[in-house]
């Protein structure tokens, strides 16, 4: 039976929602096939390109298909099983042709080795691209992109988010959008791709579907809500991958910015981590505040997810408070969008905002941050005998990464764990067709991206943006291909 339909207020041959790198490659590529193509994005303007504007721009690049094929296997290890030899045999094929595919669109290829698991099968072909040599992200790959979809005839509705799927019995017929409080209805004459992101910001996905992990908060786009996950429920889309996540990493985040933001060690070495119970729980530094491997890390012979307390803690003396900025700088980026933050080189501007907590002993700082004092003073005693001594003999920290905490006064700031992006939502083929519950597609509904990727345990970095290009042609091939459609009522009524 069909539902009622609403009165559709616009049409076009294909609807993308989420304008990142996977929605803007669909795009671009559903309308090089001929389609007339609509992005609808959520954000404004100003904050438009989601995770992939403020990620590090690079591109996972595999130089040889059938190591890239071993390599993936090897990354998934037992979390295989439910992707198919045929998903990951086009996964390495596109993947490997992003770099012709981003030539053409005027990127300028700089690759470099960038291999996080050298002990895998098939590490050998890793490579990653960034548009020309220089520091890692600055959105000079995302500029490429977004001059391409300005380039053509591609229609761009912000501040649109997608609300639900129109669907009749068997098929996806179009979009309805809340455009200035009002609903919206669009038609999708061929298909719709779903480029949405993930649900970093929906806090109760996050406690549904991510172990131990009761709040965290992203480090990249705070628009990534869940949406698609939530359509595509609605539709009848199976779900995977849904607990696997980048990250945690250890961050800031303050109430006045949106996102929690990155840690920079600077050169001082006066410093540690404790937990809420005043315990010193792991190694400062690597893997927990850098995000080398995702979040992942090897301990009893085992890969698995980082595990970390909440709240911890950063401790430090004023000789490390001297020695530079505590949070990323990003003046550098060239960002227009303000959900980033340029720390201080001193970090006195966050001790003026509160964010860092000062004293003058450590009993008076315990105080402030309601931490035992006994047991934050006997965790720096023993952190600065081992310092003296020259031997981490609790968590193996490098010697000459550590000095006693000596010059007061004392600071503390609180770190949050927080992740890049999630990677499950609607399972999808290698046709990029999203699956339904019973296994078989959904009509003319498609995606790419971090919504529902093909990554499902260990990850290379480069890897999300080199899927949202690889599935993102291929879902805007595959949308474009689609004849019209009317729905059986339609067909009635005319």
């Amino acid at each position: 039976m069909v539902e009622a339909l609403p009165d559709w207020d616009s049409e076009y041959d294909v609807i993308v929602v989420g304008y990142g790198y996977a929605g803007a490659t669909a795009a671009i590529t559903a309308h090089d096939a001929g389609a007339k193509v609509l992005l609808l994005e959520k954000a404004p303007e100003t904050d438009k390109g989601g995770n992939s504007r403020v990620s590090a721009n690079l591109v996972f690049w595999p130089n040889d298909i059938l190591m890239a094929k071993a390599y993936f296997r090897a990354l998934a290890g037992p979390y295989t099983d439910d992707i198919s030899d045929g998903m990951i045999d086009v996964w390495a094929t596109e993947m490997h042709a992003n770099r012709a595919w981003l030539e053409n669109l005027g990127m300028t290829p700089f690759d470099l080795p960038y291999i996080e698991f050298p002990e895998m099968a098939g590490s050998e072909c890793v490579r990653v691209l960034m548009n020309g040599p220089g520091p890692m992200g600055g959105e000079r790959l995302w500029r490429i992109i977004e001059a391409a979809v300005a380039a053509r005839d591609i229609a761009v509705l912000y501040q649109s988010p997608a609300v639900s799927l129109v669907k009749d019995d068997c098929q996806i017929l179009g979009v309805v959008t809340e455009q200035h409080g009002e609903r919206v209805a669009i038609r999708a004459k061929r298909a719709v791709v779903l480029t949405c992101g993930g649900f970093e910001n929906n806090p109760a996905m996050v406690r549904n579907y991510v172990d131990g992990l009761p709040r965290i908060f992203p480090n990249g786009t705070p628009y990534n809500t869940g949406d698609g996950i939530r359509m595509g429920l609605e539709v009848g889309a199976q779900l995977w991958h849904m607990n696997n996540i980048s990250g945690p990493i250890l961050s800031f985040k303050a109430p006045e910015i949106a996102v929690a933001q990155w840690l920079n060690l600077p050169k001082g070495t006066s410093y540690l981590f404790v937990a809420r119970d005043g315990s010193r729980f792991t190694m400062e530094g690597d893997p927990c505040i850098t995000g080398d491997l995702h979040g992942k890390v090897k301990r009893h012979g085992y890969w698995g997810q980082q595990v970390l307390p909440i709240p911890i803690y950063m401790i430090f003396d004023e000789d490390f408070r001297k020695s530079g900025h505590i949070g990323r700088a990003t003046a550098d980026w060239d960002v227009s969008h303000g959900n980033l933050y340029n720390w201080s080189d001193d970090n006195l501007r966050e001790v003026e905002k509160g964010w860092i907590k000062k004293a003058d002993t450590m009993e008076a700082l315990a105080a402030l941050i309601d931490i035992p004092a006994k047991a934050l003073v006997g965790s720096v005693a023993r952190f600065d005998a081992l310092a003296v001594a020259g031997e981490d003999t609790d968590w193996g920290r490098s010697a000459g990464k550590m000095a006693p905490l000596a010059v007061p006064p004392f600071y503390a700031i609180e770190l949050t764990p927080a992740f890049v992006n999630t990677q499950g939502g609607p399972r999808r083929n290698e046709h990029a067709q999203v699956i339904s519950t019973n296994g078989t597609p959904i009509g003319r509904l498609f995606s790419a991206g971090e919504l529902g990727s093909i990554y499902s345990f260990l990850y290379q970095g480069g890897a999300n943006i080199g899927e949202c290009f690889a599935f993102g042609r291929i879902a805007g091939r595959n949308a474009a291909a689609m004849a019209s459609a009317l729905s059986a009522a339609k067909q009635l009524a005319a």
